[in-house]
């Protein structure tokens, strides 16, 4: 790493609370890498320019009690298998919709042994799934990225997994759909000299370049893990997994057709990012009956779907066990006092995993 390398281009704009992120890893335009990062001196948000040498590691800077972390950084990542196997002997500890809440997340983690206080994987030939929606409404997305970037990396080493499946949200924000983006990131993005935020994740970004790498859909032994759902509309397409996650890749990288009918139903509310046929209350979508899930457990070999996207109030089981639905929204009440619930399975049994570190059965 080249030494005195880096910058400051000092911009005022309006300072929104806690504006510091990043980094962002980006390319030089020369075959390298640079990190970008927004700092705030005095009050006032600055752009930090930080070029880095071949395998390079970046730190992630510490958000409130939680400490500062090493991200060593890997060359560009392959597309992601659709389907892959896993010791029944070792647990599997799956997470929803986490949305920026950086520290809640941390805090779960944390409880039930997936990470160490130093934020390092202490699972270890276990598996972490995240059912997607990482980005936008809370103000820490950025870190929970790196965090899973890094621990995705440190469980490989130690027999075990990190799996992200893309939501709605990613996929968003990646096509520039930043409606839900937190002011935060706007701010970052004026402070940084973007025209639009997506392009900090673009494909020739570290981070970019990963996430377009990830499956929408992944079987993991006899569960599909997902971020929304399987519609009717979707298993009566024929499409395999290796279709869908191809299909969902050709949409972020522009190479799909825009007005296909695969792309229609891969990015639209019957797609495996939006549906959420799987509630009653949820009108404007086509309700599965228990044919259609039945029928996507025969299509895609398995026994058991687990999904985020859509909020309920505990982790439930719906259609007899069948589909799991974990998005417990991670929000704090009045008080301050933080609630999320996340799944574990261990030797085939299946807890809800309370915040506290406690759990409760759900069943076999």
């Amino acid at each position: 790493m080249r030494a005195a390398a880096f910058f400051f281009v000092i911009l005022l704009v309006a300072a929104v609370a806690g504006a510091a992120d990043g980094p962002y890893v980006l390319s030089d335009g020369a075959n390298g890498w640079q990190a970008v990062s927004v700092e705030e001196a005095a009050g006032v948000p600055r752009k930090r320019v930080l070029p880095l040498a071949a395998g390079a590691s970046i730190t992630v800077k510490a958000v409130g009690e939680l400490p500062a972390f090493t991200v060593k950084l890997r060359g560009p990542a392959k597309p992601a298998s659709d389907e892959i196997r896993i010791s029944g002997k070792a647990p599997l500890f799956v997470v929803a919709d986490t949305h920026g809440e950086y520290e809640i997340l941390v805090a779960m983690l944390r409880k039930h042994g997936v990470i160490n206080p130093g934020l390092g994987w202490n699972f270890g030939r276990g598996d972490l799934v995240v059912l997607g929606d990482v980005f936008d409404r809370g103000p820490n997305h950025t870190e929970i990225l790196w965090l899973l970037y890094q621990l995705q990396d440190e469980a490989r080493r130690a027999g075990g997994g990190v799996h992200l499946v893309l939501g709605n949200h990613e996929t968003m924000v990646m096509l520039g759909d930043l409606r839900y983006l937190n002011p935060k990131y706007v701010q970052a993005a004026q402070v940084l000299g973007v025209g639009s935020y997506s392009e900090l994740f673009g494909a020739t970004s570290l981070l970019g370049q990963w996430l377009r790498t990830l499956p929408t859909v992944l079987k993991i032994n006899d569960l599909l893990c997902l971020h929304a759902g399987i519609s009717r509309a979707l298993i009566d397409s024929g499409m395999s997994l290796r279709e869908i996650n191809a299909g969902v890749r050709s949409v972020l990288d522009g190479s799909a057709p825009a007005d296909g009918s695969q792309t229609a139903l891969l990015m639209g509310n019957t797609g495996p990012l939006w549906y959420r046929g799987y509630f009653a209350d949820q009108t404007t979508f086509p309700l599965a009956t228990m044919a259609d899930i039945d029928g996507t457990l025969e299509s895609f070999g398995v026994h058991r779907i687990l999904i985020g996207h859509t909020i309920v109030p505990t982790v439930t089981p719906l259609y007899e066990g069948k589909v799991i639905a974990v998005q417990v929204y991670p929000r704090r009440d009045e008080a301050g006092r933080p609630n999320f619930e996340s799944l574990l399975i261990k030797r085939n049994e299946i807890w809800r995993a309370k915040l506290d570190g406690t759990v409760e059965r759900l069943g076999p």
